[in-house]
């Protein structure tokens, strides 16, 4: 068949040359003879031409055909002798473990990914419902949409994700990273394309906090082609999701755009609206080098409330919100940069800059949980009830007492550093090695007031307090991943981290009167830490890895906790842990995949901030006394799995049913350094056990479905494991719960268009979620919405 095409190619390349200028054909009327001897001639040119062409033709593919298996060999084999690998500069982003499944298998610990695909499967409406399905992680609801995100690992107080680093494309994204790492701004699940948490000891490559673990959200890259897509979604509690995305490679510029805008009433009048807006655009400079740029909006306003329910008023309706006056804009702007250049094959020269202003104003109404004799502009029983007229007040604490005040918290925050990083792949006598090393300076002001009004004349303020935060972080890192052979990769790893920061007053109460401080009363703070890891992996087999691992775990105390508001520097040292783990991790070929760790974290110096957000936990009146000094030991011991088979793939059904379940046990408790009435007690917000699994039905013909199921066991809301619950809800055991989600989808192949119906707490579980910051706070409602994606 080839043949008889490359003679038609022959053929026409023949006639065409016959018909170029100078080429003609000569027929006489009355010379019939000569013409036919003259097309005679001119046919048998042609099937020497073509003839000639297609030997020509011919033996010239056969040469490509060689030398492309040549190259193809040489290419594999190249690929399997060595670990270090060509890396591409075309990144607009830092990944802590990367896209390919071998990147994976490389990282020196327990670590997971969330791909594409299990996000586009599973629709979620915040991250929390993404990261509980991970083993390790608890994840304590307050609003139904995550916007304050409270992650705890292996154990951990999740109270605002204080104890996890959490990155946005490798950039950190935290109100203050050092000196005030609390998560008041969450990035929008719906606008990631991918996942990664890492436990172990490849987390001390990225600081400052090295207690918990790393959790990036990565943003997508550029696509190659020209691309436009689109999400609509509608659903009840008044749900509104409107997001749409373009981007495009043309020649060396790749650019994208994405913007997204919600509503959401929510189960406890939240009364959300949200925008958010991301553009990247990246530059190849060069073959071995680019640049690229992002830049992000964030705008949020809501009646979000730190004030829950009582006991009476959540046993009433759950659905109740009394803080209607309370309201909470956060607006975000944020920059970053990155410049790309590979040297030669073995080195990736990586330079980040990045920086981002936030504004968080938050405005309360003051309460009282008891009569105080003031003149209330509120009361609200424990049926709910407005009782400000009644001559009988409730003193049981099932009441709140709203006052006629308001206090606002008015934050703002500017961070910005720069961060050089080299890998290097090189090899010492038979030993390939690859090493990471960078560092980074990173700078942190904080402007805080707190400003009084009426609730009755909110623009008549009185500015009560006021004060500056600065702070320098200079971090240097290093680490060496020894490939021994084929199977033993040793990697040791060392992190430096320093922090100076101050604390200035310049406006407090005197006498009870707000007055403007001269001098300020003012305080620093240095804070020196050495942080060392050592990861080790043994392949036992082509699918089976063995993992263990140390390290050194690191978190600087709060700027605003180690010097107090009198000016005094309470020289608070860091917390500092040694984690441990050890785990197998295996794969085999793409229908099963698990793994399965044990982990211990002794902390020697855990301290108990007392922020709001804390509730009772920071607030307990035990430990009053030690909340703001050096506290004392804790120990986390437990395991941790994660399984997912895919038997309709391994049988070769045609279709796709994976089953994933993760499975965490954790058992934390308090050691010695603390008051004796609680030393062996249990941490607050530490389930001992946790259960997440899904169950997903991929078809070729577009159909897509998926149910998640979700347990957790019970928790303690305070350090005195109170079990039964109080009647102002501050306290109490919170009972185990069970949520059932699913989605079901159809997609349109030829249009790139599916619709989508998903369901969240089917059952419609009535659950405390938390007691903190300020009463029971409850969880999600069963929310169902439908919705159409289209990919153009």
């Amino acid at each position: 068949m080839m043949k008889g095409r490359w003679a038609w190619i022959g053929t026409l390349a023949a006639l065409s040359l016959l018909a170029a200028p100078g080429v003609s054909f000569a027929q006489d009327a009355d010379t019939d003879t000569d013409a036919s001897e003259t097309t005679s001639e001119v046919h048998e040119s042609v099937e020497a031409a073509a003839e000639a062409v297609e030997e020509e033709v011919l033996a010239s593919a056969q040469a490509l055909e060689e030398e492309a298996q040549e190259l193809a060999a040489a290419a594999e084999g190249a690929a399997g002798e060595s670990e270090p690998r060509r890396r591409s500069v075309q990144a607009s982003r830092i990944d802590v473990i990367g896209a390919a499944p071998e990147e994976l298998e490389s990282v020196p610990g327990s670590a997971s990914v969330v791909t594409e695909e299990e996000l586009e499967s599973q629709v979620p409406v915040s991250a929390n419902e993404v990261l509980r399905t991970l083993p390790g992680v608890h994840v304590q609801d307050e609003d139904g949409m995550g916007l304050r995100p409270n992650i705890g690992l292996r154990g951990l107080n999740p109270s605002r994700s204080s104890s996890l680093l959490v990155l946005e494309d490798g950039v950190p994204i935290a109100l203050a990273p050092y000196g005030e790492p609390q998560l008041y701004y969450a990035p929008a699940i719906e606008r990631m394309e991918r996942l990664e948490l890492v436990k172990g000891s490849g987390s001390i490559l990225y600081g400052p906090q090295t207690v918990g673990g790393v959790l990036n959200y990565l943003t997508a890259e550029p696509p190659e082609d020209f691309r436009v897509s689109a999400d609509l979604r509608a659903g009840n509690f008044g749900y509104l999701h409107g997001q749409v995305s373009v981007g495009d490679t043309i020649g060396r510029l790749g650019y994208s755009l994405s913007a997204l805008h919600q509503r959401f009433e929510g189960h406890r009048g939240l009364n959300l609206k949200l925008t958010d807006v991301t553009g990247k655009v990246r530059y190849q400079l060069t073959d071995v080098s680019s640049v690229a740029l992002k830049l992000h909006f964030y705008d949020e306003i809501s009646n979000a409330t730190y004030l829950g329910l009582t006991s009476p008023q959540f046993e009433a309706d759950p659905s109740a919100n009394f803080a209607v006056n309370d309201e909470l804009p956060v607006r975000r702007f944020a920059a970053s940069a990155t410049y790309n250049h590979l040297l030669g094959d073995q080195v990736l020269f990586q330079t980040t800059v990045y920086g981002h202003n936030i504004t968080r104003n938050w405005n309360r109404q003051d309460y009282d949980r008891e009569d105080e004799g003031r003149d209330y502009d509120r009361i609200i029983d424990g049926q709910g009830r407005d009782i400000t007229s009644a001559s009988a007040r409730p003193d049981d604490g099932s009441a709140i007492y709203f006052r006629d005040t308001m206090s606002s918290r008015n934050r703002e925050f500017f961070i910005a550093g720069i961060e050089p990083r080299a890998t290097i792949d090189y090899a010492i006598g038979d030993i390939d090695n690859e090493l990471v090393v960078g560092a980074r300076v990173h700078g942190e002001l904080t402007l805080e007031e707190r400003v009084d009004s009426e609730v009755a004349n909110p623009e008549s303020t009185t500015l009560r307090a006021a004060e500056t935060r600065r702070g320098l972080g200079i971090a240097a890192y290093a680490q060496n991943r020894f490939i021994i052979n084929d199977r033993l990769k040793i990697s040791p790893g060392l992190r430096l981290e320093s922090f100076w920061n101050e604390r200035e007053i310049t406006r407090d109460r005197v006498g009870g009167t707000p007055t403007d401080l001269d001098p300020s009363r003012v305080n620093n703070d240095t804070i020196v830490a050495v942080i060392p890891g050592l990861g080790i992996s043994y392949g036992l087999s082509d699918s089976v890895t063995a993992f263990a691992g140390v390290h050194r775990g690191f978190a600087p105390p709060r700027t605003k906790d180690a010097v107090t508001s009198d000016g005094d520097l309470l020289e608070l040292d860091a917390e500092y842990s040694w984690n441990y783990e050890l785990g197998l991790r295996a794969q085999l070929q793409n229908y099963l995949s698990t793994e399965i760790s044990g982990f211990y974290l002794d902390f020697a110096n855990q301290i108990i901030a007392p922020t709001e957000a804390s509730g009772a936990v920071a607030n307990d009146p035990v430990l009053s006394a030690l909340a703001l000094v050096n506290s004392g030991e804790t120990t986390h011991a437990g395991a941790e799995a994660q399984l997912t088979y895919d038997v309709a793939t391994q049988v070769g059904l045609g279709f796709e049913l994976p089953l994933s379940v993760a499975y965490t046990y954790v058992h934390s408790v308090y050691g010695e350094g603390w008051d004796e009435s609680i030393t062996g007690n249990k941490l607050p917000y530490s389930p001992e056990h946790r259960v997440s699994g899904h169950l997903r039905f991929v078809h070729p013909v577009g159909v897509s479905a998926q149910v998640n199921g979700h347990y957790v066991t019970e928790q303690f809301t305070d350090n005195a494991n109170t079990v039964e619950a109080s009647t102002d809800g501050l306290v109490g055991r919170i009972d185990p719960y069970f949520l059932l989600d699913a989605r079901l989808g159809y997609t349109i192949k030829p249009w790139g268009v599916t619709a989508y119906v998903a369901g969240k707490n089917l059952l419609d579980h009535r659950y405390i979620a938390s007691r903190a910051p300020q009463g029971i706070q409850p969880g999600m409602f069963r929310q169902v919405f439908g919705g159409i994606r289209g990919e153009f």
